[in-house]
């Protein structure tokens, strides 16, 4: 069986529809990749293989989660684009935490 959680960010945040089924977040340090088209308002990550998640645990987007990270131009690599455009398409909607 598969375990899917619902995250609230989606392709009007500015997270694009053509990451759907290639990106990754990060939870509790681990891979939970994107499955199916990304929303609206949400997407639906695989968490069949994580143990103990639950309602309000962080996900990560782009960063670092204990040794697993998601950089900026992964992202980009992902969709033939570049860096920039996928910082510049987040919406101020997103919650932005940057941790020197």
């Amino acid at each position: 069986k598969t375990k899917l959680a619902v995250i609230p960010v989606g392709y009007a945040d500015g997270y694009g529809r053509e990451l759907s089924n290639l990106a990754y977040t990060l939870i509790n340090g681990q891979r939970a990749p994107i499955r199916g088209r990304i929303c609206m308002n949400l997407a639906m990550v695989d968490i069949t293989d994580i143990k103990n998640v639950k309602i309000g645990d962080i996900v990560t987007l782009i960063g670092n989660d204990n040794n697993e990270n998601i950089s900026v131009e992964q992202l980009a690599n992902l969709i033939k684009s570049i860096n920039y455009e996928i910082l510049a398409r987040f919406s101020r909607s997103i919650t932005r935490q940057i941790i020197f």
